[in-house]
């Protein structure tokens, strides 16, 4: 499943102008980086390479978290709070380290 689309990110913020765009931008790619950071794998929209063994695709629960981020963020404009519920869907995707390796191997 693809990141989602600047007029996914609009709708989410209910705004109809483009002014905003960029900064809708910059949060997603904020939201994905946070994602990938609490999910400890890469996401990717269309195919998961051979050589990443955890990565994976976006899911509609991941990609409705990316967007929860960014319309949060988008009305409160502080990127430092995280939205509620962003983790919660995220939980079930998550690579739990253990001993300070993921379940791949590798530590990051």
């Amino acid at each position: 499943m693809p990141l989602p689309t600047i007029e996914e990110l609009r709708l989410q913020c209910r705004i109809d102008e483009t002014q905003d765009d960029e900064l809708l931008l910059t949060y997603l790619t904020v939201a994905t980086e946070k994602a990938e950071n609490y999910l400890n794998r890469k996401l990717y929209d269309e195919k998961v390479p051979d050589d990443d063994p955890d990565g994976m695709l976006i899911t509609p629960l991941i990609k409705l978290a990316l967007m929860l981020a960014v319309g949060f963020w988008y009305e409160h404009r502080e990127p430092n709070v995280l939205a509620s519920g962003f983790k919660e869907l995220l939980n079930d995707y998550r690579i739990r380290p253990v001993g300070g390796q993921h379940a791949g191997g590798t530590a990051s």
